[in-house]
């Protein structure tokens, strides 16, 4: 089983025990502020990378993202990739499936617009370079949710713990199921986050949306070299909570968009957890894309099953080596106390 133990700490680091699926102990210090490992080691593999086989270097892999976790999960500090956090990732779902058909259409009709251009005559909302086909780019933005970090881990324990709230965001990322242009989702957000869009100027037309980046055009080339072409920023000094990287498709509506949008978030929390070795907690227990780098390994491992392909049948979703207390989802000491 997946575990972790925290030894002790200092001004500047975080020393802790990860045991890994295959019991092996890793010794592991991190860095409270940037998160950065700054010493890792262990006696189960080889220390060359390139020596190890697939399974032991995802092992390995799968120990420093939960060491990394873990510390989060139990002191509090940004010791997570704010791509890799659970809780930030959820938020951003949640900030996405409620908005109106109008505020979708205003935070991402330049989603719906490139994937016009590409499977009608609408003029592109981004150029993509000419070595590129449209349809081969991830289209990425940035996901600005309008909470205070300390207050990501509590929203989340209560939507998880929402009954409501739950089924009313299964029903509404349901491929089979319409598609309402007013969520009901909204509402028992409201009686969570005790926030309502009229209520707050800065959130005009969502309830826990901030803003969003313009469209970063992301690809790889014949080499197998990655590239990226940024959007424009808004003029927010810190950094997003989630990313959205999805290839084109051709949605029915601006509401169809924004509910595959959340559910393709959703599914990158999936692959928070599995790439930490542990079960998701069972509403992210999805099929679909989700993170992009995280595709290419269920792809291309036999490590892993084919999370990503939504006709995929699971063999494991590794509640066996997940600890009890995996999901408690409040802030650690050190994030309550500051």
């Amino acid at each position: 089983m997946m575990d972790g133990e925290i030894e002790g700490e200092d001004d500047n680091y975080v020393k802790v025990y990860i045991t890994d699926n295959s019991e092996t102990e890793h010794d592991i210090t991190i860095e409270k502020v940037s998160g950065e490992i700054a010493y890792h080691d262990q006696d189960g593999y080889p220390d060359d990378p390139d020596e190890r086989t697939v399974a032991g270097n995802e092992h390995v892999n799968q120990a420093r993202r939960f060491s990394k976790y873990w510390v989060y999960r139990e002191r509090g500090y940004e010791t997570l990739e704010w791509r890799r956090n659970p809780n930030r990732i959820t938020a951003a779902a949640m900030a996405i499936a409620p908005l109106t058909a109008e505020a979708a259409e205003e935070y991402l009709g330049d989603y719906a617009q490139q994937f016009d251009h590409i499977h009608g005559d609408a003029e592109p909302a981004v150029s993509v370079p000419d070595e590129i086909q449209p349809a081969d780019a991830v289209y990425q933005k940035d996901i600005y949710v309008g909470l205070e970090d300390q207050a990501l881990g509590s929203l989340v324990g209560d939507l998880l713990g929402n009954g409501d709230v739950m089924a009313e965001l299964e029903r509404a990322i349901d491929p089979t199921a319409a598609r309402p242009d007013d969520a009901a989702l909204s509402e028992v957000l409201v009686d969570i986050t005790g926030k309502h869009p009229a209520d707050v100027p800065s959130l005009p037309e969502g309830l826990l949306l901030e803003a969003v980046s313009g469209l970063h055009v992301h690809w790889d080339d014949i080499a197998g070299q990655y590239h990226t072409q940024w959007g424009d920023q808004p003029d927010i000094e810190r950094e997003p909570d989630a990313r959205i990287e999805i290839f084109e498709f051709d949605p029915d509506s601006i509401v169809e968009l924004k509910y595959q949008i959340a559910r393709h978030l959703l599914c990158q929390v999936r692959d928070c957890y599995l790439g930490m070795g542990i079960a998701p907690p069972e509403p992210f227990r999805l099929l679909g894309a989700g993170h992009h780098g995280a595709g290419t390994r269920y792809e291309h491992y036999d490590f892993y099953d084919r999370y990503h392909d939504p006709t995929a049948e699971i063999s494991t979703w590794y509640e066996e080596y997940t600890p009890d207390n995996a999901y408690d989802t409040s802030l650690g000491p050190a994030e309550i106390e500051s």
